[in-house]
């Protein structure tokens, strides 16, 4: 199969697990024969001489990645001049680059995985053309910015076109020269007002995930969920006896540091053990963040008198992690915020860490599955008290470790979920084969062609 994966960001230059996994799939892919591209955003490139960042093509372990597109503000911005002629101009050419690699590459399939921060006009196009695609979801980036029916994005363009951004005297000769525009768009093939979602499949990590779209008010015909893998041969180590009390309690903390995701309920709760138990602890945070929210819990940490049991370690590669994992006792995951399904606990598990959550969102689901201690979002108390159990009650954490290494090789290892994803892609490619109605010459009559030659 030909396989085109489109993902916001892409590694070495990624925020968290969602773009890792993206890569391990891509990598996997193919391994098994499949030719595999990969569109990203030009995210974490070097910028040239003239202040610009210059699009580029690179081979990695066989997949091609083509990092190319624009990255947009994570928020959503409001529209204003001049920014708003600026930023559609921008969107455009990501279509077009979109359309001119879908003429030189022809994929069976077109596979969305993140598109936080990238232009949602590409989301219609692959349908326009026949081309089935698949939503991999471990994010609500499609609630948050695009909704059930494409109207979030549309809301930009209809504004544009219609010359309600313009200077009020200007208005009239600016919507003018808007519905021109559109009309020289709409002959390239490209979405202007409208931006229907209709993918052949979507697949989500988690239940949770799943059902949090379906709340949100989207209705997707075809749908399943597979839970995100760990590759075994990267992550896995023995499960360590337990440590004497003699010995410290090392606590480990791993992720993006933002409000979010909680770390500041950790420090809260290591401020509020005792004296006694607080010396016999480490705590090691792994990541990097927003530097105003890094700097207040680095304040608290010196505010609470442990500055010298806590070591910030910085965003370690992420194939020096399972070093990382197996040094310490305990992973804490304290997020707030509706996860997908968390790579970094079952990656902790698998290299025989015991795990502690929240169980926000599908970490609840890991959690039920390996019976985790549970404390609740944002409760240092809770976590206080689980944490000066377990200081004076070594062996249960052996036994938290262990439940939950069987667990996760049972159920969260990477080649259970690739066989799946596998065979999903294949039945996808095998319906798209037959003939439909309204197919002609293997081409959708509604199709529209690409106009720019391909890069």
């Amino acid at each position: 199969m030909k396989l085109l994966i489109v993902s916001n960001l892409y590694p070495p230059h990624y925020h968290g697990g969602y773009e890792v996994r993206c890569a391990q799939v891509a990598e996997a892919l193919h391994r098994s024969g499949n030719d595999v591209r990969v569109l990203t955003s030009t995210y974490g490139l070097p910028l040239n001489p003239l202040g610009n960042i210059q699009p580029q093509t690179e081979e990695m372990k066989g997949v091609r990645v083509h990092r190319w597109l624009n990255q947009y503000a994570w928020e959503q911005l409001p529209v204003r001049r001049p920014w708003t002629l600026f930023h559609a101009k921008r969107e455009l050419r990501d279509a077009r680059t979109f359309l001119d690699l879908l003429a030189c590459f022809r994929p069976d399939i077109v596979n969305w995985w993140s598109m936080y921060g990238l232009s949602k006009t590409l989301l219609p196009i692959p349908h326009s053309w026949g081309i089935p695609d698949v939503h991999w979801i471990e994010h609500w980036w499609m609630i948050e910015g695009y909704g059930p029916s494409g109207e979030k994005a549309s809301a930009f363009w209809t504004t544009l076109w219609d010359g309600d951004w313009g200077p009020s005297a200007c208005r009239p000769l600016v919507r003018l020269a808007g519905r021109g525009w559109e009309k020289r768009v709409q002959r390239e093939g490209l979405p202007t007002r409208r931006f229907p979602n209709h993918p052949r499949h979507v697949c989500f990590v988690s239940e949770y995930m799943r059902t949090l779209h379906r709340e949100a008010g989207f209705d997707f015909p075809s749908s399943e969920v597979i839970y995100g893998g760990v590759p075994t041969d990267q992550f896995y180590a023995p499960v360590r006896p337990s440590r004497s009390h003699s010995e410290p309690l090392r606590v480990l903390y791993v992720g993006q540091i933002s409000q979010d995701r909680g770390l500041h309920t950790v420090v809260e709760a290591c401020g509020l053990l005792d004296p006694a138990l607080r010396s016999k602890l480490t705590l090691s945070v792994a990541g990097d963040g927003p530097s105003e929210y890094v700097e207040y819990v680095k304040g608290r940490v010196r505010a609470l008198g442990f500055a010298g049991c806590v070591s910030f370690l910085g965003k370690v590669p992420h194939n020096q992690m399972l070093e990382v994992y197996i040094q310490h006792d305990i992973l804490v995951f304290p997020s707030m915020r509706d996860e997908g399904l968390p790579l970094t606990m079952l990656e902790a598990m698998l290299a025989g860490c015991a795990v502690l959550t929240t169980g926000s969102g599908g970490a609840g689901e890991i959690a039920a599955l390996a019976a985790l201690p549970l404390f609740p979002k944002n409760d240092p108390v809770t976590l206080c008290r689980i944490l000066s159990h377990l200081a004076t009650n070594r062996a249960e954490i052996h036994g938290i470790a262990r439940r939950g290494q069987q667990v996760a090789l049972r159920e969260f290892s990477f080649d259970r979920m690739m066989e799946r994803w596998i065979a999903t892609l294949q039945r996808i490619h095998q319906e798209a084969a037959m003939p439909k109605a309204g197919q002609i010459d293997g081409c959708f009559s509604s199709a529209v062609g690409p106009t720019n030659d391909a890069r």
